[in-house]
């Protein structure tokens, strides 16, 4: 994977964080940050999620789009490698009710 070809979008179309594309192609993967909105699946969207303590983040590329599948994975490194987060874990499931338990301090009772 070269770092060339991902390249973050300065369009502001979305209500997200930051917008990862890839060069000659459609391909855009939404980055929002669950640590500052109230994210929800979108019904066509194919979503991983990110956690580096304490940044979560949720990661949606269009189903309409081929590429979707083909270069998630490899935007997703790339954005957290840019960000300055190479130990970014990547998650298939939601973890800010992870995040939430490990918050609070178990009582006992």
């Amino acid at each position: 994977m070269k770092d060339k070809e991902f390249y973050l979008s300065a369009e502001i179309k979305y209500n997200c964080l930051d917008v990862v594309k890839m060069w000659g192609t459609d391909f855009e993967l939404k980055v929002y940050s669950l640590n500052d909105t109230d994210y929800e699946v979108a019904s066509n969207c194919l979503e991983l999620y990110g956690s580096s303590h304490p940044a979560l983040y949720a990661f949606e590329v269009s189903l309409d789009d081929e590429l979707s599948y083909d270069y998630m994975n490899d935007a997703v490194r790339w954005y957290a490698n840019h960000i300055g987060k190479p130990d970014l874990e990547v998650l298939r499931t939601d973890p800010r009710a992870d995040f939430l338990e490990d918050s609070f301090p178990k009582t006992g009772i």
